[in-house]
């Protein structure tokens, strides 16, 4: 199961999720950040990921997608904070590359 509680400030929005970032529950995230998240908003967003206990590979690309919106993240554990990480670079590194792929077709 996964908990995700959502609060509204007038200058951020904080995301707090809880349990299994998994199957499902990320398929359920997805959903209600797309929801919940709308076009245009410039709040800066955190994700709070303290107590998420497990995440498998659609989590993993809902985090992404996440990530890819501007999100900022907070994480507990040394494996949530280490795969946080490598998607940072990930993303970094592709954007680089669409850069790259954009400037060399004038």
């Amino acid at each position: 199961m996964l908990k995700i509680t959502i609060t509204d400030l007038s200058d951020e929005q904080r995301w707090s999720l809880q349990g299994l970032l998994t199957g499902q529950w990320a398929a359920e995230l997805k959903s209600t950040w797309r929801e919940k998240r709308q076009a245009g908003d410039m709040r800066r967003c955190i994700v709070e990921m303290i107590e998420v206990t497990a995440i498998d590979h659609n989590g993993e690309a809902v985090l992404a997608e996440i990530m890819g919106q501007g999100a900022e993240f907070i994480a507990g554990d040394v494996y949530t904070k280490h795969l946080l990480r490598q998607m940072r670079s990930e993303l970094k590194r592709n954007r680089t590359k669409e850069k790259e792929d954009i400037g060399g077709n004038h």
